[in-house]
């Protein structure tokens, strides 16, 4: 069993959530409480989400490199902009989260294969298109950007610092699926990344997984962001391999009723989440028949995720365990339902 240095990871913690323009952390109240013991507060607040005003400004940055691009391109073509990014499902546990502003060719789509494409679009190169709204928006960015970084395979990334917001500029087409002609819901409405050194197509729907995370989040009121919010926490605490893309999966996976959220049932999720990572660990169909929140992969197929989901867990049962010993005093109880 793991043991946890709890005074260190509340001081993590509180480094996540501090804001430098602000000078001000978005901890509770409750956290300098010496009513709550270390363990308890941990486990609190590693759920606790991350005040709107502070996600505002990430929105902000966001729109401030969107009208940066539009007002200054010189392209043949329309371009759409969507946002992803843990900020739009409420589970980020930084205040200053990474962010996607996805930007899109709109003049034409992509179709899933065996579909009839009654508007076909061959007046030029989608790969000669995607390079020069890549190569455009790196000139336009860098003239009034001092942190453009262009490493990046399928994207670009500016540094805002007046905002201390980065956000990531990621290129892209649209794809449209089966499910997207026959509902018209633009949830089912796919893109496709584009890599730039290969030039690989890579298909993607991060519509429908930030609808679906979001709607599990509302019905079990908070109760699922909750779980991630945690297990992003013990991960950035400890030496995990994890996605969040892998943590989301987890808990998404778990029936609403174990993860419906009351105040002070922090630790009843908590186990609700090591009991569905003790079935993946231990049954191998399970693991490998998980999708992810929008229902097109199976994230947790490889059989190396499973030393990093026992390491992950094993932290989480000793919070658990440690937790448990004090959770039920009175005392504790009423403090953890204001916190």
């Amino acid at each position: 069993m793991a043991t946890l240095d709890y005074t260190k990871r509340l001081q993590n913690i509180q480094n996540r959530k501090f804001d430098k323009e602000l000078n001000e952390s978005v901890i509770s109240k409750s956290f300098s409480s010496n009513e709550i013991p270390q363990n308890i507060k941990y486990l609190a607040e590693s759920m606790r989400q991350i005040d709107q005003k502070y996600n505002n400004k990430t929105f902000d940055a966001a729109n401030r490199v969107q009208k940066h691009l539009q007002d200054n391109f010189d392209l043949h073509f329309n371009r759409a902009y969507k946002t992803q990014g843990s900020v739009i499902t409420d589970t980020n546990i930084k205040v200053h989260s990474d962010f996607d502003l996805l930007t899109i060719i709109d003049r034409y789509h992509f179709l899933e294969p065996g579909l009839p494409n009654e508007n076909s679009y061959e007046d030029t190169s989608p790969d000669d298109d995607i390079k020069s709204l890549r190569d455009q928006s790196i000139k336009i960015l860098k003239n009034i950007y001092d942190e453009v970084d262009t490493s990046g395979a399928k994207s670009i990334s500016i540094f805002n610092k007046s905002l201390n917001r980065k956000v990531d500029i990621v290129f892209c087409f649209w794809y449209h699926s089966k499910k997207f002609i026959e509902t018209k819901d633009e949830h089912y409405k796919g893109i496709y990344l584009y890599e730039f050194p290969t030039k690989t197509k890579i298909r993607d729907y991060p519509f429908a997984h930030i609808n679906n995370v979001n709607y599990k989040g509302n019905t079990t009121k908070d109760g699922s962001r909750k779980g991630i919010r945690l297990l992003k926490n013990l991960k950035a605490d400890g030496d995990i391999k994890l996605s969040s893309f892998h943590l989301t999966s987890i808990v998404h996976n778990i029936e609403n009723t174990s993860l419906n959220y009351t105040f002070g049932n922090e630790l009843l999720i908590a186990k609700a989440i090591s009991d569905e990572m003790n079935l993946i660990i231990n049954e191998p169909t399970h693991r490998k028949g998980i999708s992810s929140p929008n229902g097109t992969e199976k994230p947790l197929e490889k059989d190396d995720l499973v030393p990093e989901i026992k390491k992950i867990k094993d932290d989480l049962d000793t919070l658990i365990i440690d937790s448990a010993k004090e959770i039920n005093s009175p005392s504790i109880r009423k403090a953890l339902l204001t916190y």
